[in-house]
């Protein structure tokens, strides 16, 4: 068994899996919603991992975006509690037929690097990979499998919370993101309006790839990723756990 925890900005993933032949099959997953680096965090994650076998977990693969400090308490936790010692993911220069784009290779960050490159290992295709959380990150990737840079702009809840933060007339409660027409509530208005901004951004990245006559596959992961896929009308995959694919594929023999 393995137990596979992506670390990101507002919410701890994990999974645990096990071998099915030559597949893994996931038993078991949940996450733990952690804006604020704060000892609960860690409270609630051992609460989850208690339900599990977790004497017959034999490795346990992490990527953090959560800094140096996240790994320093995790790893004692892990180790003093069930004697496993986390493995974290590094970015490299190059995996499994992908070549880093950036200029200096670590400065990716590792999310974004194991999204990429396990999107490219479904298709061996170019590739735009979107992911939609804190921030929106989009990496693009050629059929040789260059990595060729990528944006990234601020998600549909930091848009909110700095609307909020600037004017206390914007400041709005929690709304589903459904729509993107004109709202005719200050509510709706911001929701919609910041709905809209995402959107326009990546029908511009998909005129673009039109225009151009590229034939590009579309991966959407991340936890705001099913809001913005409904509204696209052009395909798109959409992966929940394609950072986690990516620990699987490039920390395993």
């Amino acid at each position: 068994m393995i137990l596979e925890m992506d670390a990101g900005n507002t919410r701890i993933k994990w999974r645990l899996r096990e071998r099915d032949g030559k597949n893994w099959r996931t038993l078991a997953e949940d996450s733990v919603f952690a804006q604020q680096k704060v000892p609960s965090v860690f409270i609630e994650i051992s609460k989850q991992l208690e339900k599990l076998p977790m004497s017959r977990v034999e490795r346990m693969l992490v990527s953090t975006v959560r800094g140096e400090g996240f790994k320093t308490v995790f790893s004692s936790v892990m180790t003093e509690k069930w004697h496993l010692q986390p493995e974290y993911a590094a970015v490299s220069a190059a995996a499994l037929g992908v070549r880093n784009g950036y200029e200096d290779p670590a400065k990716l960050g590792i999310d974004r690097w194991l999204a990429l490159v396990a999107a490219y290992a479904q298709t061996r295709a170019a590739c735009c990979i979107v992911d939609c959380g804190t921030t929106i990150t989009v990496d693009l990737v050629t059929t040789e499998g260059q990595h060729k840079g990528g944006y990234i702009v601020p998600g549909l809840h930091l848009m909110r919370d700095a609307l909020a933060t600037r004017s206390k007339a914007l400041a709005t409660a929690p709304r589903a993101w459904e729509r993107a027409e004109p709202g005719t509530s200050t509510l709706a208005a911001v929701h919609n309006g910041i709905l809209s901004m995402a959107l326009g951004f990546l029908r511009d990245l998909r005129r673009q790839d039109i225009e151009a006559g590229r034939q590009v596959e579309w991966f959407l992961t991340g936890g705001d990723a099913p809001y913005l896929a409904t509204h696209l009308d052009w395909q798109c995959r959409l992966v929940p756990d394609l950072v986690m694919d990516g620990l699987c594929l490039t920390m395993l023999d």
